[in-house]
């Protein structure tokens, strides 16, 4: 815990809450499901999550208005010298108030600014800075910085002749269009992307171009992402014709991710909350210079904040903001799926209601498929069809191996003995639930291993390993493995026999993938907005093959669907170049072809581009949350009011009927007014939504319908709304206990709080239940001294503070008996929580 030596700064320190876990930040622990976890699952897609250390790392926003506030308050519409005057102006106002601050003892040293999409700037803080700015009067909030991780995987495979099929339009390709890429670095010499790539911007390391960089220790292992991202988007003149979405459109590459050193010493691909804001600093205004005149039409973000959908911290405020400046921000549900809860698992920032929430579904109509056939001694414990990671060049028949978990997490060092004799050589290694990864595959085959087992079905995308050639890696039912691994332990060998690939019917086509994450948002919100194909899309990989050929492969993942989706966008803003982001993403959710999945899943239903293009009337917001409906209050009328603009993106005057549509759910009773409104070319005019929960259960779920505009000769608007009804009652603060760590309570011995915040319920349908704000304030008797400390965006997991023995202003306290009360507010709208604990001081 970093202490001031300075008797000036020790004042400033106002009873500093020292968050003992993490030096001067609480990081929550990651929320776990109540359910059973399919680890072979989402871990197959996302890889094991490095861990990676965001102490004492937040960002700091001001209250003062943005420059995406200023043009919204202008009327949406600024000239080139107004918002270079404004970025000016409040790069000015940031100065003055880091000067201020650091005449008050805190140390800022800005990593980044922000001035664009809002307003505030990133950096490390110590304790004492943290205080001052906690308390002061141009400061909004200070959030955590946490880490976002690529939504997706990659297998290299046959390509087809189209990466996506029915977005095609006639005379449509995106020419014209930039989409930036906000992700690792792009490799721009990849002939699928030439001619689309413009000069990049790197976040991280300034002055790069943001290509894409090898692993600083490990050669041929450059970052991928965002090259397969791009394919997938812009890519033109593939094999069999291959080509992306929107092949016309340009890439912009931001560099906002990539290797960056672990907590182990290591290097991961990940990205940080500060660092996707930055990013989207350079979607708008990618020459720097003030004004938001060349701005990126579409901004694509490819790694997401595990569950951390919150609705008005840094990255939804930083979505606002670019949607403000006219970017449609396109992201990706995320990566969680089945292996989470129903109701939390969105990523973030996907819980940003202006963003572009895109889940995955598996459009594949055939799976590849391998035969495997498992022995012990002469039984047959199993024989039948697999799905299939990476191709045998041959049969392969290897004794079977499970590795324990302890070898696997030493990594391959677990798989040699005491002599440096690989235990796994010539062999197949069975690896433990939990571990699948490309790093473990890849520490496998290095160590002889001819075969990789997983214990575990592979589901959708799990099996897109970037594996060496000929290494088949296959998932065995969880049964089978248990025999498996008792015959071994009985002393009886056990053989696998692996070959005879084949390609099978795929059932699953329709259908969402596993991996796909399920809303609501943590605010109740209704997310994801829409669905489109994100399993084993074909697109260019970075560098060059072992014989010089150019690399091409597919990935799964959330993140491949996200651009689909803006390839999508892309389509469409060139057929209409004079909708608004707003309109671009009210025209894809209203057209999107409904489905029979789950909304909390599918959105309002699969990306139809073609209908898009043609529909005339476009609703802003594109989808409609009341909230959490409160079971326990008194019902009011005004409470679950929304009102949505219907505009008229079309050359001709409609008369635009709103109504809802014939099947809703029980006890939701929704009205509009007015039901009919005339609207002429360009305009827009405004409808109050009204949703009576009088008669809705208090069971724990949500409660989904639609509202359809209807306008003469033009096709059906369907707005999806919903109502969220979270489970009650549960305690969002719990274990809250202060601790003495000395006989004084000073800067070096601090009395210790402890508490859990939030909560992941247990309900059939589980819930995650964070918490948007969370206050620890002081009190003497009946007089409230002032707040300690003020935290945001906290997920569910165990925090401590320090207790200095100082008040809110700085002073020291005067012995004597006081009372701490934490005050819990969650972002779903449910009532507040208030703990209390004594305080006392000798």
């Amino acid at each position: 815990m970093p202490r001031s030596r300075r008797p000036a700064l020790l004042a400033a320190l106002a009873a500093l809450l020292v968050v003992l876990a993490a030096g001067a930040g609480a990081r929550a622990q990651e929320p776990q499901s109540a359910t059973a976890l399919d680890e072979a699952g989402w871990q197959g897609v996302l890889g094991v999550r490095p861990a990676v250390s965001t102490a004492q790392r937040y960002v700091v926003v001001l209250r003062a208005p943005s420059l995406a506030d200023r043009v919204r308050d202008s009327g949406g519409a600024a000239t080139e010298a107004e918002m270079r005057a404004w970025t000016a102006e409040l790069i000015g106002q940031q100065e003055q108030f880091l000067a201020r601050m650091a005449s008050r003892g805190a140390r800022i040293p800005p990593e980044h600014r922000y001035v664009r999409v809002l307003n505030g700037v990133s950096t490390r803080l110590d304790p004492t800075s943290l205080a001052v700015l906690e308390r002061d009067r141009e400061v909004s909030g200070v959030y955590p910085v946490r880490i976002a991780y690529p939504a997706q995987t990659a297998e290299t495979i046959a390509t087809t002749a189209s990466a996506v099929t029915g977005l095609e339009v006639p005379g449509l390709d995106g020419t014209g269009v930039t989409v930036a890429v906000l992700d690792t670095g792009v490799d721009p010499n990849h002939p699928y992307l030439r001619g689309s790539i413009l000069p990049g911007i790197d976040v991280i390391a300034p002055g790069s171009g943001a290509v894409a960089q090898p692993h600083p220790t490990i050669p041929g292992r450059p970052e991928r992402h965002a090259t397969e991202l791009a394919g997938i988007v812009t890519g033109s003149e593939g094999p069999e014709g291959l080509h992306g979405v929107a092949p016309g459109a340009s890439i912009l590459p931001i560099r906002i991710g990539g290797w960056q050193p672990d907590a182990e010493g290591g290097y991961a691909v990940y990205s940080r909350t500060d660092q996707i804001v930055a990013g989207l600093e350079a979607a708008v205004d990618p020459n720097d210079d003030g004004d938001v005149l060349d701005a990126a039409r579409i901004a694509l973000l490819g790694l997401v904040e595990p569950y951390a959908s919150f609705p008005d911290g840094p990255l939804a405020r930083a979505v606002a903001g670019a949607t403000a400046l006219d970017v449609l921000v396109v992201v990706p549900a995320g990566n969680d799926g089945r292996a989470g809860p129903s109701y939390g698992s969105i990523a973030g920032p996907g819980g940003a209601p202006d963003a572009l929430t895109v889940a995955a579904s598996d459009a594949r109509l055939a799976t590849p498929t391998v035969r495997v056939l498992v022995r012990a001694g002469l039984r047959v414990l199993f024989e039948g069809p697999l799905p299939l990671g990476g191709a045998p060049a041959e049969t392969v028949t290897a004794e079977v191996v499970p590795v324990r978990r302890p070898a696997a997490a030493r990594g391959i060092t677990g798989l040699f003995d005491a002599e440096g004799v690989s235990r796994i050589a010539g062999r197949a290694s069975l690896l433990p639930r939990g571990v699948l990864s490309e790093e473990t595959v890849e520490e496998a085959t290095t160590a002889g291993a001819v075969a990789v087992l997983v214990d575990g079905p592979l589901p959708a995308g799990a099996f897109s390993l970037d594996v060496p050639t000929g290494v088949p890696v296959v998932g065995l039912p969880g049964e089978l493995v248990r025999a498996v691994r008792s015959y071994v332990r009985d002393g009886v060998p056990v053989t696998v026999s692996i070959g005879a690939v084949d390609v099978a019917q795929n059932l699953a086509s329709g259908s969402i993938a596993a991996f796909s994450s399920r809303g609501l948002a943590l605010s109740g919100g209704l997310k994801p907005d829409v669905l489109a194909a994100g399993v084993a899309i074909p697109t260019s990989e970075p560098g060059r093959g072992d014989e010089g050929e150019v690399r091409f492969g597919t990935i799964s993942g959330t993140s491949a669907a996200a651009a689909v989706a803006a390839g999508a966008a892309a389509v469409l803003a060139e057929g209409r170049p004079g909708l608004s982001a707003a309109e671009l993403r009210g025209l894809l959710v209203g057209s999107a072809r409904r489905t029979d999945l789950d909304v909390t899943a599918s959105g309002a239903g699969l990306i139809d581009l073609r209908a898009a293009v043609q529909h005339e009337v476009a609703a802003v917001p594109a989808a409609v949350s009341f909230g959490p409906f409160d079971s326990g209050a008194e019902f009011d009328r005004f409470g679950l009011e929304r009102t949505i603009e219907v505009h008229n993106v079309s050359s001709r005057p409609l008369q635009v009927r709103v109504g809802t549509a014939a099947l809703a759910p029980k006890g939701v009773q929704v009205t509009v007014d007015p039901e009919r409104v005339r609207v002429a070319p360009g305009r827009s005019a405004e409808v109050l939504v009204r949703a009576d929960t009088r008669e809705l259960s208090a069971e724990a779920g949500i409660a989904s319908g639609e509202l359809v505009l209807r306008a003469s000769a033009a096709p059906e608007v369907r707005v999806p709304w919903a109502v969220a009804v979270p489970a009650r009652p549960i305690d969002l603060l719990s274990g809250v206990r202060l601790r003495r760590s000395g006989p004084q309570v000073s800067e070096e011995t601090p009395a210790v709080l402890s508490l859990v915040a939030g909560a992941v319920t247990a309900t059939a349908a589980p819930q995650v239940r964070a918490l948007e704000e969370l206050d620890v304030q002081l009190w003497r008797g009946e007089t409230f001294l002032g707040v300690l400390a003020r935290r945001f965006e906290l997920l569910p997991g165990r925090y401590r503070f320090g207790l200095t023995g100082r008040a809110p202003d700085g002073t020291r306290l005067a012995r004597g008996e006081y009372v701490v009360r934490v005050v819990a507010r969650p972002g779903d709208g449910a009532r507040r929580q208030v703990e209390s604990v004594e305080y006392r001081v000798p």
